[in-house]
């Protein structure tokens, strides 16, 4: 049986043009669609949190790219997680661009992880600290000092720790100690720690806020072109992902 048995000679031809053109036209708009344009596409929930929004994203359920490294959050039982697993996140504000923490009391030990880095130096361009946020100095790998023992938090490492919110008494101690680092913690655990109505367990629990500074504005003039807002982690800039690449601002030059 031939095609000619189904439709007169005077629309074969026609019919053969029209299945060339759909062939060559159905991959360029549905199957052509960008990885990344599809992998940030999705909303996540956490919680009380909601939907998680960019500049945050989860860990395991959206890839990197979708934000800049320093936003991946992990989200277990509902709970929100940040910089793996140290903190809590109490809140996000997208409007104010807040984020309220917490560290973290791992209910496996009864212990608050001990800080590694200086977050100071790490996230300074990214995040900055509310008013009512003050530095503390952290002594690591210490020996032990008779007239500190009230900032003392014992850590998982080698030596001795001391939480110390009177610089003058920590810079005493620096040349003794491994490594040291600035930590943020409320004014009100600081000043808990300086008159010691704080132990250093409970001023570490206090919760504090922290204000990012990422482009807003650029992200939404994407999405109002029809893109998704990412992150270029080659050259370390926002990008903005369209169904067709990745574009530096908007999706106005692939529409």
């Amino acid at each position: 049986m031939h095609l000619k048995d189904f439709f007169p000679s005077s629309l074969v031809i026609p019919l053969f043009i029209s299945i060339s053109i759909l062939s060559h036209a159905f991959p360029k708009y549905v199957c052509a669609i960008d990885f990344r344009y599809a992998a940030c596409s999705s909303l996540v929930k956490c919680g009380r949190l909601g939907n998680i929004q960019y500049p945050f994203w989860v860990n395991g359920i959206q890839p990197t790219y979708c934000s800049h490294p320093w936003f991946g959050l992990d989200c277990q039982n509902d709970e929100a997680f940040w910089f793996e697993k140290n903190f809590r996140v109490l809140d996000l504000d997208n409007r104010t661009q807040t984020l309220k923490i917490a560290r973290f009391n791992d209910p496996s030990t009864g212990r608050i992880a001990c800080p590694y880095f200086n977050i100071t130096q790490d996230l300074i361009s990214i995040f900055s600290h509310t008013s009512n946020v003050t530095m503390i100095r952290v002594l690591n790998d210490c020996p032990p000092i008779k007239n500190m023992s009230s900032y003392e938090y014992h850590c998982n490492n080698q030596g001795h720790s001391y939480f110390v919110a009177n610089e003058s008494l920590a810079k005493k101690y620096i040349s003794s100690c491994g490594y040291n680092l600035l930590l943020p913690v409320p004014r009100s655990a600081a000043e808990g720690l300086r008159n010691r109505s704080l132990r250093v367990g409970e001023a570490l629990l206090k919760e504090y806020e922290l204000k990012w500074t990422t482009n807003e504005t650029q992200c939404e003039d994407c999405k109002k072109s029809g893109g998704r807002c990412g992150y270029d982690l080659n050259f370390n800039t926002p990008s903005c992902f369209c169904r067709d690449k990745p574009h530096q601002q908007t999706c106005a030059s692939s529409i």
